[in-house]
């Protein structure tokens, strides 16, 4: 007999409610000797219902609430602990802050920022006196359709390309479609150190772009594992990796596939620690080496974040292939995207915590 819409209902709701207390209670393997302090490291909320207030000059934290049932937690931050976090990440959540809250997180340092369900930024507050230097702004501005300028794009490329093989040669080893990427990112790169310094931006983003068309080949081949299909169906385009330009309304920040909605969450919080060091640095985000401002107000942030970009990557697959997903874990909206439960998403930011974006800022905006 086929289970009524209701039944249906129940048992989906149970199985997200199942797969949300997996996630939220879900702890990375510990790796090597322990820290005695975790010394300012991201808190990462999701759920309906955040709430952050200031009560006897501590900030109380109330996660909000992603499934039924679910016990509220609290946290607590005292003035000058030294495990305060050093950026509070809010994921597709909603809720509320107070002005006390701001005021606070801005005395201590904290940066608080809120990412949609695409991954993308909402917003970022930071401390109002990290203000850009005006001797590195003319610098940024000085040096705009140069040679120097295009010296810095060249570095970036060949850093992203190196970073590339080192990805597909760590997630996708002793595979024809890894040594043939390699092979030919490897002939890309040879190229762009016989380019001319006078070489145009467009020459340098032709060679990038057929590194990224054999990069992203070889992560085809590779399989997910899935769980608990008898339950409710996936697409069948969900079970292998698939591509990574696979996209909604020619939008890649509303993704089709578990993956690309995984790697939207980790660029999403990679764009946001540049950023921030861009600015706590003294630099304008505004001004670019080689994205423009006409439909991004952040070039620079998008320029130094491609070498990290392959690294991201390597983070998100490295998670993905080693854990056994279900339906549970992700919903399909009208339009065939894919979205990811929220605690899942919090684990998944989880792994881009931490990345060198201060010494990507350094070694390309050193001058």
């Amino acid at each position: 007999m086929a289970r009524t819409s209701a039944g249906k209902n129940l048992a989906d709701d149970l199985e997200w409610a199942g797969r949300s207390e997996y996630w939220l209670n879900y702890r990375e393997p510990k790796r090597g000797r322990q820290k005695k302090f975790k010394y300012r490291e991201p808190l990462i909320l999701c759920g309906h219902g955040v709430r952050i207030n200031v009560h006897r000059n501590t900030l109380v934290i109330r996660p909000g609430l992603t499934h039924y049932p679910q016990t509220r937690e609290e946290i607590r931050f005292f003035p000058g602990d030294g495990n305060l976090p050093d950026r509070i990440i809010i994921l597709d959540g909603d809720g509320g802050i107070t002005f006390d809250a701001l005021n606070w997180m801005v005395q201590q340092k904290i940066i608080f920022a809120q990412l949609n369900y695409r991954g993308r930024i909402n917003f970022i507050c930071s401390d109002g006196r990290r203000n850009p230097r005006p001797e590195l702004i003319r610098w940024q501005l000085s040096i705009r359709d140069t040679d120097a300028a295009r010296t810095i794009q060249r570095q970036i490329i060949r850093a992203k390309l190196i970073a590339s093989v080192e990805t597909i040669s760590s997630i996708f080893p002793n595979l024809p479609s890894t040594e043939i990427g390699i092979a030919r990112i490897s002939r890309e790169i040879n190229k762009l150190h016989k380019l001319p310094k006078s070489a145009p931006v467009g020459r340098l983003l032709g060679l990038e772009g057929a590194a990224a068309a054999e990069y992203f080949r070889a992560w085809h081949a590779s399989q997910l594992k899935w769980s608990q299909l008898s339950r409710r169906p996936i697409p069948p385009s969900w079970q292998y990796i698939g591509s990574r330009q696979m996209a909604w309304k020619n939008d890649g920040n509303n993704a089709r596939h578990p993956i690309n909605a995984m790697l939207n969450y980790g660029y999403g919080m990679l764009i946001s620690q540049m950023q921030t060091e861009i600015v706590s640095a003294g630099y304008d985000p505004a001004i670019g080496f080689t994205h423009g401002r006409r439909s991004n107000p952040i070039p620079l942030v998008y320029d130094l974040i491609e070498p990290l970009r392959p690294v991201v990557d390597r983070k998100i697959l490295e998670f993905a292939l080693s854990r056994t997903f279900t339906p549970g874990d992700f919903t399909i909206n009208n339009y065939g995207g894919c979205r990811l439960n929220p605690q899942l998403a919090k684990a998944v930011t989880k792994q881009v915590t931490g990345l060198e974006t201060g010494a990507v800022v350094r070694n390309f905006c050193s001058h």
